[in-house]
């Protein structure tokens, strides 16, 4: 991870293509993105455009890493080539890989998942009549990215290739935020997961931040606070999953044993009388809830991201 890390930006590539019963060689642009910290999974992409000078295909892989008990899983998806400019505009179905890791060797071998078919009968089987196509990715502590010992590589694929020289370093983006963190305004925080959540009048801005959500508790005036929810309600309300005032418990005292249990991993101890609102919701679910205690002034709010 910390070697795609460091791949991130555009670099110069060479390598190898299948053409026929033979190869051809190319050079393209690689531009390799990604925030590991950012969304669920770990996620990076890599983008080839050729030829170099005056691109005329694209070709494109996301790789994502899954924890697992001891480790984590690795997959790669493959989309392309595709020639967006040529007459033939039909997009190839994407291809999907399994990878293993070998630390000693820097070494990613990819492995490609059979399409699940469907026979007479129905029943969902594993189409193995062809073998499937496999190659290495070797990711260097310093960045670089080669493939080698590609088999059973379909037409048109990379059979072997290398990444020669960095021409442009990744974009530097908003900093997003994990672990705890102590800001005294809003604006000292950049990451936009957690920007639109607050109040811009808060103050002595604690957080706790993940991958899946954060938490956080802030000072800030009740008129303000009202205001800023008022804000946010008409900015979402054609697009909330839920209407305002629909939640139960909108409005009124949260329970302390719920507060106490929600915010454990925060070591911070809810106040009493704290009252319960929700921000618009997504789809999936994900929204932001806070309690407010009016006494002090204080809110405590927790928010996902799925």
């Amino acid at each position: 991870m910390e070697g795609l890390n460091r791949a991130r930006g555009t670099w110069s590539f060479e390598g190898e293509m299948i053409d026929g019963d033979g190869t051809t060689s190319f050079e393209s642009s690689l531009q390799i993105t990604g925030d590991p910290k950012s969304g669920m999974l770990p996620t990076w992409g890599m983008n080839w455009s050729w030829p170099a000078d005056d691109p005329e295909h694209t070709m494109g892989c996301v790789i994502m890493a899954g924890p697992r008990k001891g480790g984590f899983d690795l997959i790669l998806t493959r989309i392309g080539p595709l020639n967006p400019s040529g007459t033939n505009k039909s997009k190839p179905r994407p291809a999907m890989f399994g990878g293993k890791w070998n630390l000693e060797n820097r070494t990613i071998t990819w492995t490609e998942r059979a399409k699940p078919t469907k026979g007479r009968d129905q029943s969902v089987g594993k189409d193995s009549s062809k073998p499937m196509h496999s190659f290495e990715m070797v990711v260097t502590a310093d960045g670089h990215i080669s493939i080698q010992n590609s088999e059973h590589t379909p037409q048109e694929q990379i059979a072997a290739g290398k990444a020669l020289i960095r021409t442009a370093e990744a974009p530097v983006g908003p900093k997003l935020l994990t672990g705890e963190h102590q800001f005294k305004t809003l604006d000292e925080i950049t990451d936009p997961r957690i920007k639109p959540c607050l109040p811009p009048q808060a103050t002595g801005i604690s957080l706790l931040s993940e991958r899946g959500g954060h938490y956080a508790r802030y000072q800030v005036k009740e008129k303000d606070f009202m205001n800023f929810l008022d804000t946010l309600w008409e900015a979402k309300k054609d697009s909330s999953a839920h209407k305002r005032g629909e939640m139960g418990g909108e409005g009124e005292p949260a329970g302390r044993e719920a507060l106490a249990k929600t915010f454990r991993i925060t070591g911070w101890k809810p106040l009493g009388d704290m009252m319960v609102y929700f921000g618009p919701s997504k789809p999936s679910g994900a929204m932001t809830t806070y309690y407010y205690n009016r006494e002090t002034g204080t809110v405590f709010h927790e928010r996902g991201y799925w």
